[in-house]
């Protein structure tokens, strides 16, 4: 597979070296971030600019509270889509001091979501979050890949950490065709042989492999094709001795 991008290289992309490049089939990798929701994917756009934009099953997922003293300050939801399939990942946020004014915030990812059950209430005050994640998870996403016409993409409710609190966070998130995966850590999910693998097959067939323009041709032209002529079931006429 050769990669065409215009971002920096990916956790996969070293992979080429030990495969070779197969120049037939081209993965062009630019980045594409969506930060206007009414660009987004149907799944992904919510109802309204307000409180309704959440009664979705793939915008419900920040809307939990966490137990009282626990060891993070707050959390966000992102969702992969990767080669045809949906990963669910949060970003576990915490509050550095800082000698210049407000903590700073940083954050660890994780896709284990039973560590996530540690410190997140799962019955939040828009939905259930068991229910949420079990119907992202039977989903099938595979109009989505095919729209953007591409193997990865990924929705992410607070791009850049912007704040603990998931209310204040109404302009935050995006949708990122074509990512990075390297910064969302998802090679803690798929590692990087099994990833170029992925893509490159995704890539070849799902995307790649539409079907082939059959063209129709009249029955006396595939006889012919085939050997025959018009005597070939049916004795030829001969010449008379004279």
């Amino acid at each position: 597979m050769y990669i065409i991008s215009n971002n920096k290289k990916d956790f996969y992309d070293g992979v080429v070296g030990t495969m070779g490049i197969d120049k037939t089939i081209v993965y062009d990798r630019k980045t594409t971030v969506y930060k206007d929701w009414t660009d987004y994917p149907k799944e992904f756009r919510p109802n309204s600019p307000y409180n309704a934009r959440y009664k979705n099953h793939f915008l419900n997922l920040d809307h939990h509270t966490l137990y009282p003293k626990v060891e993070i300050a707050g959390y966000s939801s992102f969702i992969v889509g990767f080669c045809g399939k949906l990963y669910i990942g949060w970003k576990l946020y915490k509050e550095v001091p800082s000698p210049h004014g407000p903590p700073d915030i940083v954050y660890d990812i994780t896709y284990d979501y039973d560590l996530l059950k540690k410190y997140v209430k799962k019955i939040g005050w828009m939905s259930n979050l068991d229910d949420d994640i079990e119907y992202i998870k039977s989903y099938n996403p595979i109009q989505i890949f095919r729209d953007l016409k591409s193997p990865i993409f990924i929705y992410d409710s607070d791009y850049k950490g912007t704040s603990i609190h998931s209310y204040r966070r109404r302009d935050s998130s995006v949708f990122i065709v074509n990512p990075i995966l390297d910064e969302y850590k998802f090679y803690t999910v798929i590692d990087s042989f099994t990833a170029f693998q992925e893509v490159q097959m995704f890539m070849g067939g799902v995307l790649g492999a539409g079907e082939k323009e059959i063209v129709e041709v009249e029955d006396k032209y595939k006889i012919t094709q085939h050997g025959f002529n018009k005597w070939s079931f049916r004795k030829e006429p001969q010449k008379k001795k004279l």
